[in-house]
C-alpha cells in the first residue's frame, strides 16, 4: 500500500539531501561533543541531551533516505508516529529543563517520573487517534470528524506548554541585561527560537481544528511547507548555543582555560606558602575543577599573607612585586613570625587578584631551583 500524497507531504522533509545531511551530522556532532567534553555532568546537562537527542530523532525521521529505509518493514504513517513521539520526548526534556533551571536545585524523582510516564500517555494517545490513519497509510489530517483536531492538539500543545517557564526564564535574562549582556544575549536567542516554536505549535493547533471544521486542501498545503522552516531553523540556532559550553570544556581540559593559567602561575608561590605555613590549608576535599583548585588557591595565600602583615608594615601603600615577595619571603622564613607589629591589619592589596598574579609571577623569577624540585609534588595533589 503506497502512502498517501498528503502523508508524504506531511511526513518527509521538504529540505534537499544534502542540506537534511548537514544538518543531522550538525546536531549528532554538537551533542556528542558537548556530552564528551563535559567536565561535570549535572542533571541540567542530561536533560539538555534529551533535548538534543530527540530533536536529532525528531529530524532523522523526516529525512527521505531514512524513511526510504524504514518503509521496507512499516508504512510512512508508522514513522510519522514515532516522530511525533520523539517530539513528546522533546517536550518532556524541555518541562525537565525549565523545572531545574527555575528551581535551580534537582527535581525530585517522582516529578521526573511523572514527566515521562506523561509522555508515555500522549504518545499512546497518539498511536490510538491515528489507527485508521496508519491503517490506512494516509495522513491523520485526511480522517474524518475530530481526530485531527484532537491528534495535533496532543502532540503540540505539551510542547508549546512546557516552553512557557524557560521563555520566563529567558525574558528574565533579557529584562536584567545590564546584570550581564552574555545572559541577555543568550536568553534573546532563546526568546526567538521559543518564538519560532509557538508560532509552529499554535498554527498547527489551529490548522487541526480548521481540518476538523471542513477547511482543509490550502491548510494542510501550507502546514506541510513551513514544518521545516519553523521547527528546523530553531533547533539549527538553539545548537549553537552548546558552542560556547563546548569551547569553555575543551579549553579547560588542554588547561588553556583562566583559571588553568592562573593555577600554573599561582603555583610555585602557593606551594612555598603552604610548606611554611601548612595550617593555613583548607580542610576542604579536593575537586577536579580548576576554576575550584584556583579559588582555593586564592583564599590560602590571602590567608597566608593575611598572617603575614605583621611583617609587611614597612611597605609602601602600593608596593611594587618585588617589594612584596621579598618582605613575604622574610615573614615566611623560620622564626619570622615572632616579631613585626601584631596589631597590623593586612594590606590593601591583599585582595588585589591581578596584582596578586604579578606577585606570583616575580615569586616564580626570583624563587631558589631547589625549591622548584622539593616542593614540586604539592601542586599536584591539589590539582
Amino acid at each position: 500500500m503506497s502512502p498517501s500524497s498528503l502523508l508524504v507531504a506531511e511526513a518527509t522533509s521538504s529540505l534537499t539531501e544534502p542540506v537534511m545531511a548537514v544538518l543531522l551530522a550538525w546536531i549528532a556532532i554538537a551533542g556528542i561533543l558537548r556530552m564528551s567534553v563535559l567536565l561535570e555532568r549535572v542533571r541540567l546537562d542530561w536533560a539538555v541531551a534529551v533535548l538534543i537527542w530527540s530533536y536529532w530523532s525528531t529530524a532523522l525521521l523526516r529525512d527521505r533516505a531514512m524513511q526510504s529505509v524504514l518503509t521496507r518493514w512499516v508504512a510512512l504513517a508508522d514513522v510519522r508516529l514515532a516522530t511525533h513521539a520523539a517530539a513528546l520526548v522533546g517536550a518532556g526534556a524541555i518541562l525537565w529543563i525549565g523545572l531545574l533551571w527555575r528551581a535551580r536545585r534537582p527535581v525530585r524523582g517522582p516529578v521526573v517520573t511523572l514527566i515521562w510516564a506523561g509522555v508515555v500517555v500522549l504518545a499512546g494517545a497518539l498511536a490510538w487517534i491515528s489507527a485508521p490513519a496508519r491503517a490506512a497509510d494516509v495522513a491523520v489530517e485526511e480522517l474524518p470528524g475530530v481526530r485531527p483536531g484532537i491528534y495535533l492538539t496532543v502532540y503540540t500543545l505539551p510542547t508549546a506548554l512546557a516552553e512557557i517557564p524557560v521563555l520566563i526564564i529567558a525574558v528574565s535574562l533579557m529584562w536584567h541585561w545590564r546584570q550581564s549582556l552574555a545572559r541577555a544575549a543568550f536568553g534573546l536567542i532563546l526568546t526567538v527560537c521559543i518564538a519560532f516554536s509557538q508560532i509552529d505549535a499554535w498554527s498547527r493547533i489551529i490548522t487541526g481544528w480548521l481540518i476538523t471544521a471542513g477547511t482543509r486542501d490550502e491548510l494542510t498545503a501550507h502546514r506541510a511547507s513551513g514544518n521545516d522552516l519553523l521547527f528546523l531553523l530553531p533547533v539549527a540556532v538553539l545548537m549553537l548555543l552548546t558552542v560556547p559550553s563546548i569551547v569553555t570544556s575543551l579549553a579547560i581540559r588542554l588547561h588553556r582555560d583562566s583559571a588553568s593559567r592562573n593555577v600554573r602561575v599561582l603555583g610555585p608561590m602557593w606551594e612555598d606558602m603552604m610548606t611554611a605555613r601548612p595550617e593555613m590549608r583548607l580542610n576542604v576535599p579536593r575537586s577536579t575543577l580548576v576554576q575550584v583548585s584556583e579559588h582555593r588557591m586564592r583564599i590560602e595565600i590571602e590567608d597566608t599573607m593575611i598572617s603575614a602583615a605583621p611583617h609587611l608594615t614597612g611597605l609602601h601603600a602600593q608596593p611594587t612585586p618585588a617589594q612584596v615577595c621579598h618582605a613575604l619571603r622574610s615573614a615566611l622564613a623560620e622564626g619570622g613570625s615572632e616579631s613585626g607589629d601584631r596589631r597590623a591589619a593586612a594590606p590593601a592589596w591583599v585582595g588585589d587578584e591581578a596584582f596578586v598574579l604579578d606577585i606570583a609571577r616575580e615569586w616564580t623569577r626570583t624563587r631558589p631551583a631547589v625549591a622548584d624540585d622539593s616542593n614540586a609534588h604539592a601542586r599536584k595533589a591539589l590539582l
